[in-house]
Formats: C-alpha cells, structure tokens, sequence
C-alpha cells in the first residue's frame, strides 16, 4: 500500500508559479493502478 499525504506540485512559469496539486491525500492499494491526469490528457 501507498499513502499520499498533503501532495503538492508546482511548476515555475518565469517570476510566476502554477499550482497543479494541491494538497492532494490518497491511498493506492496493493493491485490497484492510479494516474494523475491534467485536462490535456
């Protein structure tokens, strides 16, 4: 099992971020496949 706690990724876009996770918590259980996905796939 995976647990994900508070997940957060950011991507720096010159003198600006882009939060794409934000405080993201779950759980991956043995057998179980996950993806994260944006809107463009």
């Amino acid at each position: 099992m995976i647990n994900i706690t508070s997940l957060h990724k950011s991507y720096q876009m010159g003198k600006n971020s882009l939060h794409v996770l934000k405080g993201i918590d779950f759980k991956v259980e043995e057998g179980e496949l996950v993806a994260i996905m944006g809107s463009s796939g």
